[in-house]
Formats: structure tokens, sequence, C-alpha cells
């Protein structure tokens, strides 16, 4: 069996050169890329308040003007004129998320050469820490670095295995620095301001212009030398260590953010204050109390999903067809009943068109068991392969890049595990309570001009970001996206009623952390997405459904629906044939060609906003009727509404329509799938009850085809897996273990796959891609709805033929096991939660 939990290792033979290379930590405020380096170490910061500009006024009084004129066109069928007096109603750009700077280390003339054989370096998923290992003649060298979300610090220790080997500089720097000095015998402040307009020319790197005026930071190195003959010396601004035994260095860092309503540059917070405020609290306590802490920390979070995959040869005379799409049927789910049954559906792939959704039958009992005891049970059953030994001497292993490039021939499932708790790493490291929501790139940045300013892109990327918080058990990393949705009522509340008139909140399709939430510029096409609010608010309802935490939905996502579905109920007009649509209307970044030639992408009622706003309204009639609201004034419009919403419709070739008439495509391989929201991630379009919709979203995505950035293969992926089809699923899995240069950093919307460090290649490096990946495999191996929990529904038989995976979580608040051993189930696992509540106050 692969994929075990002691083989969580992303692994190289070679420093990294390029940043795509290098091994990232995080503690979701403080980020680290670590390169690993032997005569230089580079270890690139980030924390993540770190973002140019402030708050300001970014909504459009134009836009009110603009909208009944748009709407007019829109409905005369002049597309591509609406189109173009759409422009009229955008704003201006988001703001730009910054990069804290540099901890640079240069060892001394004995690091000149070094035994190159002996070179390893790994980040360790399991312990959240970056191992570098060399050797230089007899002396063996171990260079280990964590970030501790518990003591907010980036920690890092330099040992040789000879006393007095460890000799090195060090010291920081920024493309923002306007200042550092050594204070005392041990420690380097180094502080910064941020642009004022992130949008503006570029900073000038060690200059404080007119133009950079914004937020203030600090971060601040600690240097602790150790062994009898270890001395620290200053030099200018470097600090020198000469003969240690070991070293251990901290960076801790702040901001002058004080939220996203506050101008920094009003702000009463101090950051070298506070940054030595953090590093006072780790006053008296060793390197190893800050390990142990971390680990007490962060493993409890990330070892609750355990997942081991093998693909061995099949048996001679076990080719039978594996009995996909078993469902178990939960009664009462909402009342937190726990009878259970299993029942097995002996039909093909939906994509076959011979699937009689109606035979479920073969129904037996299913044990309601701590899923920790899964796994002890199985060693002993013999289901797991003893004899692989995981921790293999280096020279026998192979690098995480070769395992990459070796992919489309050994198909090695260890790797998709790997990916799979990469993801769920790379969650915990970038999103956990207190901080902000994890964005475009996570918490990792280099540059001061990102791809796509690194913000939180709300028509996809971010949303695909939280997919797995809930199913792969990180429900507490959800926090952030709620905090952030908030704030983004209280602005949109503005927008709601200066661009459009209307109650309620909205926001459109980018923010940044001053929770900007009007339409941005240039093109209608990205800008005009008004629905960004609704999808997010299904996030809470998600969380309220998997964790049956009425609290939470009482007092943080019911609010929030009532003023997300205010301002919905009012923005559908009719269409003239007797149904709710949105106008004006677009498919996110997807333009059409209207019947008159012109291409175009503002209409109305696309098949994104309906399914977007029917899941919606369905999860607000929920909400209101577990909370005893049900009877209000808006519940009823809700109500009124839904059942007039357009409906989802199918073209002349079968396939579900993006827009609300059949355009001619002028880019039918698209690389966003915003039509087939319903199949996923929403839930109004299931094998059960939909399957002509579901044949017709087949369709849809075989048109489409494989080929798009990393984050639309995990997207694909998603979506064949809720169509039950593993052939399909697997297929997009194994595109995306595709190597892209660590060179490559041009936008292609045609690349796809992964840099050697697993982060997921737009390219550039974009995270949504390792998010919805996790997402999807979850989705491959378990599934659940308000009803019911499917368990292995898309499993690729002939590459997963064995299989463990514990700690996933279901609707219902249910944590499941399930185990199978040659393409054949052998146990399921089910335990049933008491509500927990997850509510977060700020300090």
């Amino acid at each position: 069996m692969e994929g075990s939990d002691d083989e969580l290792l992303v692994e190289s033979f070679e420093p990294a050169v390029n940043w795509n290379e290098a091994l990232p930590l995080g503690s979701g405020r403080l980020g680290a890329m670590v390169f690993g380096g032997v005569k230089s170490e580079l270890v690139q910061l980030n924390e993540d308040t770190l973002w140019s500009g402030g708050p300001r006024d970014w909504n459009n009084p134009k836009c009110l003007e603009t909208l009944p004129t748009v709407r007019k066109l829109v409905m005369d069928g002049k597309y591509a004129e609406a189109t173009s007096e759409a422009t009229k109603m955008l704003g201006p750009d988001p703001q730009v998320y910054q990069p804290l700077g540099d901890l640079k280390l240069e060892f001394d003339e004995s690091h000149d050469t070094y035994d190159k054989e002996s070179y390893h370096r790994q980040l360790d998923l399991d312990t959240a820490m970056t191992d570098v290992n060399y050797t230089i003649g007899d002396v063996s060298y171990l260079r280990q670095a964590f970030t501790s979300y518990p003591h907010q610090v980036f920690a890092m220790r330099i040992a040789g295995s000879a006393s007095g080997s460890v000799s090195f500089s060090v010291t920081m720097d920024s493309q923002l620095m306007v200042g550092k000095e050594v204070v005392g015998s041990k420690y380097i402040t180094m502080k910064g301001q941020c642009p004022s307009d992130g949008n503006a020319a570029q900073v000038e790197s060690s200059s404080k212009s007119s133009a950079n005026q914004g937020m203030e930071f600090v971060a601040v190195l600690q240097v602790e030398v150790f062994g009898g003959t270890g001395k620290l010396h200053i030099d200018n601004q470097t600090l020198r260590v000469h003969q240690a035994d070991y070293v251990v260095l901290y960076v801790a860092a702040s901001s002058s953010f004080d939220g996203p309503f506050k101008d920094p540059s009003l702000s009463d917070k101090e950051p070298t204050s506070l940054a030595f405020s953090t590093l006072e609290k780790i006053k008296g306590l060793s390197y190893d109390d800050l390990l142990t802490a971390h680990l007490a920390d962060y493993q409890p979070l990330f070892q609750r999903v355990s997942l081991r995959l093998g693909n061995h040869r099949c048996i001679e005379g076990d080719e039978q067809e594996w009995d996909q799409g078993m469902v178990m049927k939960r009664e009462g789910a909402n009342q937190g009943n726990a009878d259970f049954g299993v029942q097995m559906d002996n039909s093909e792939n939906v994509d076959s068109g011979d699937k009689d959704l109606s035979s479920w039958e073969h129904i037996v009992p299913a044990e309601i068991v701590d899923s920790k005891r899964v796994e002890t049970e199985i060693r002993a059953s013999g289901g797991m392969d003893e004899g692989a030994s995981l921790h293999k001497p280096w020279k026998e292993r192979i690098s995480t890049k070769d395992r990459i490039l070796n992919y489309k021939e050994d198909e090695d499932p260890g790797l998709v595990v790997l990916l799979f708790q990469f993801g769920r790493y790379l969650l915990i490291a970038s999103s956990r309570p207190n901080t902000f929501v994890a964005n475009l790139q996570g918490v990792w940045n280099n540059q001061l001009h990102p791809a796509w300013r690194a913000c939180p892109t709300l028509n996809i990327n971010l949303e695909m970001n939280y997919w797995p918080a809930e199913t792969c058990n990180l429900a507490e990393c959800h926090l952030p996206l709620f905090d952030f949705l908030e704030q983004l009522a209280v602005t949109g509340a503005a927008t709601a009623k200066v661009n459009y008139g209307l109650e309620g909140w909205v926001c459109h399709h980018n923010a940044d952390i001053w929770a900007q939430s009007a339409p941005v510029t240039r093109d209608p096409v990205w800008a005009l997405f008004p629905m960004s609010g609704a999808w997010i608010c299904l996030h809470l309802w998600e969380h309220y459904t998997f964790s049956q935490d009425e609290e939470f939905l009482r007092k943080r996502a019911y609010p929030l629906f009532k003023g997300c579905a205010t301002f919905f109920v009012d923005w559908l007009v009719e269409d003239g044939k007797g149904h709710l649509v949105t106008n004006p209307s677009t498919s996110p970044e997807h333009y059409f060609i209207a019947p008159d030639g012109q291409r175009a992408s503002v209409s109305y009622g696309s098949t994104m906003d309906m399914a977007i706003l029917k899941n919606l309204f369905n999860a607000v009639i929920s909400a209101a009727k577990i909370l005893g609201e049900d009877e209000t004034e808006l519940v009823s419009k809700v109500k009124a509404s839904v059942e007039r919403l357009l409906p989802p419709r199918t073209g002349s070739d079968g396939r579900l329509l993006e827009w609300v008439e059949e355009f001619q495509d002028p880019e039918d391989t698209h690389r966003h799938m915003s039509h087939l929201f319903g199949l996923y991630p929403g839930h109004s379009i299931t094998p059960q009850s939909t399957p002509e919709l579901c044949d017709a979203a087949t369709k849809s995505i075989l048109k489409r085809g494989e080929i798009g950035p990393g984050w639309s293969v995990a997207w694909k992926t998603a979506l064949w897996a809720r169509l039950w089809n593993s052939d399909h699923a697997y297929s997009m899995v194994k595109r995306m273990f595709n190597l892209i240069s660590a060179d490559e950093k041009e936008e292609r919307f045609d690349g796809g796959g992964l840099y050697s460090n697993l982060f997921s290649a737009h390219p550039p490096f974009q995270i949504d891609g390792n998010f919805g990946f996790t997402a999807a495999v979850a989705e491959m191996l378990f599934q659940s709805d308000e009803t019911n929990l499917y368990v292995l529904p898309a499993l690729p038989l002939k590459q997963w033929r064995d299989g463990l995976v514990t700690g996933l979580r279901g609707r219902g608040a249910v944590t499941v096991g399930i185990r199978w051993i040659g393409g054949k189930l052998q146990e399921v696992t089910v335990q049933v939660h008491i509500q927990i509540c997850l509510l977060f106050i700020s300090d």
C-alpha cells in the first residue's frame, strides 16, 4: 500500500534556484519560502496583512444611472452594445499583496564545496517543517525550520555534527525597506512601508518616495548562539556567528494594519513594539519548547485525515466490475438521527446512458464507531503492505520532481496521496483563525507586482481555496473566509445602495484586504459579476450542514443570508416569459458571439447566476425553517422567487447552455466551468434527482476538453467525480501531474500542472489548483448530501485497487472511514458528532 503517513515528504536533492522550487512554510499569518542553499541560504518571508493602499470609496454612482440602459439593450437583444455600455458601471482596481522581505545567510569558506551526493532537502507535511541536510568533509549539517501559529514566529535551527562547525553571517532585506539597524547584541530590525497605491508605477527599492506612504511594517530577527566557543559579532547591519555548535534564528513581524475600515497611516498600532512583544513572549523558551508547541497545534489538525492508495495488479479472474455508487441512507439528518444503512448501486457510470437510478438494493447495517479505530484494525487484518519501507535512505529515494516526471508511466498512487495532503497542509499554513483569507497565492509572494495582484478572486478562485475545508476535516481553517465575508457585507451594503439603489449587500469578482466590493476596471466580462457574495454565503451553509451547529447558523450565517437575499430578490427582473432572471449577467471571463456576429459578454440569466441563486435561496429557506423564521416577509419573497427562477436549459447538441440563448462560443474549450456550478460545487444537478441534466453536463465537460490551467483541471476532476465517472475523473487526476518548469511564469491557459515543489501552475503559480485537487480527490472517494452518504462514488478501480481513508467529513456531522482491498469494499465506519460551536471572536 502506497502513501502512508510517514511518506508525506516533498523532496529534492539539490538547492532551489527559483522561487517556484523553494519549500513553503506558513502559520496563516506568516509565510516563508525556504530555498535550502549551502553557501548561501535564502528564506523569503511574507506577512498576510501587507497590502498596498487603504480603505477608499470605490463605488460608482454612474452605475445606477447606466443600469436601466444596459438592461434595455440586453432585453432588446443588443448584447454587444450592452457590453460596451456596461463599462460605465465599473470602478478602480483592487490593491496588491506585498512581500515582507528576505532572510539571508552567508556561510564561511568551509561551505565553498560540499558533498553533492549527501544533499537532501524536504518539507515534511506531517510536522510542517523543512529539513536541509548536507555533508562537508566529516561534518554533517542540518538546518530545520518551521512557522509557529501558537507563538507567531518563524524559527530556524542550524547545527553541525562537530563542535564549533557553524559559522555564517545573517541579515534581512526588503524591496520595500526604509531602514534597518542592529538592536542590542542579537537583534536586527528591518522597517518597511507599502505603497499608498499598488496600481501606480513600481516603487523603487530602498526608497521612501511619495508613492510609498502606505502601511508600515517591521520584521525583527533574533539570533541565539549555542556552544562553548560560539560567538556573535555585529558588523554594520549584519550579525556574524563564529564557531557555534548550533544557532537558532527567530523572526517576528507586524504591521500597522488595524482592520479593513481604518487607514493604516492613521493606525495606533506600532509595528516595532508589536514585533518585539512577540519575541518577548518566547523569552525563556527553547527551540524544542517552541517545536513541541508547534506540533501540538499543527498535528491534531493535519492528522485528522489519513489516506492510503495502492495500484496492485488485478488478480486473474477478478476483473468483474466494481459496484460503484454505494450510498448510506440517512433518515432525519437534520435531527441528528443516527439510523444508517448501506445500499449498493450495481449500475454503470453516469455517462454510459444505462444508469438506472431507481435500482437501489442490498441493504445491510453499518456500524457506527470511532473512525480513529479503523487504521489499527486494518493493519491487523492484513489490509496493508507492512513490508513497504517508507523511510528509505535518501539514495534509494527519488525527488518529488522526478516522481512528477515519472507519473505518466508509473501512475504512483503515493504521489496522489502526497498532493492530496499537500493541499490540506497549504490550507492550514495559509488560513487559520484571526488571519486574512488564503489569497490567490495563499500567503506566499516574492513580488511587488504578483500575478493578478495575488488578490482574493471571487468568481472561482477564493471559493475553490476553501472547497476542502469541510470535507477534509479542516473546518477551523474556514473561519477566515467567514470573517472576510462579514467585512464584505459592510462595504457591500454601500455598493448595493450607490451602484444599484438596492438594500442588502453585494460584492463582485475581485477583492483585497480593504474589502473592496464594487466592480473593478476595464472589462465587464470579469468585473461585472455581482454573484460572489451569494456564492460565498453557500460556504456558510456548507459549514452548517457539516457541523449541524445551530448557534453558528443563527449568529453568523443567517444574518449574512438575510442581507444577501434582500439584495437578490430585488435584483431579479422579469424575462417576459414568466421567469425571474439576473440582468445584466455574465458567465465569468467568457465571451460569446451574439446573433448579429459581434463579440459580447453581457446578457441576462446566465446558467451560473441561476444555479447560485437556486442554491442560495434554498439554503435561506432551509435555514429559516431550522431557526423558526420561515414566516417572515423576506423568506416569503425568497420562496416566491425560487419557484420562478429561470431553469437550466439544454442546447441543440444536448449540452447544458451557458447563456440564456444558444450563442456561438468562440472558446468552447474555455477554462471556466461556470455553467456547471449546479453540479459542483452546487447540489442542484445530481445523478439521483436530475439524470437528464447530468447527461447534458457530461456533454458539456467533454466538449470543454481536458486542457486548462491547474485550477481548471481540478474543477473538472470534481465535476466528473460528482457524475460518478471514475475514468474521466482519474484522467483529470493524471493530467495534473504535468511538470512545469520553475522558470515558466508567463500566463498560459493551456498549461496546467505542478512546479517541482508541488505548487499548482496556471502557470504562473496559483494556489487554488492545489486546494481544488484535494477537494476533488475527496469527492472521488466520498460524497454526501443532506440525506445520503456516498462511498467510493468515483473510485478508479485499476489505479487505486487497494485503499484506506479515514477522517473525511460528511454532511450531518459525520466522520467516515473507508477500506477497500482488490477493488472490493471491506469496511465503512461512521462516527456521528455532537454539535460543535465554532464561533470565533476576534481580539
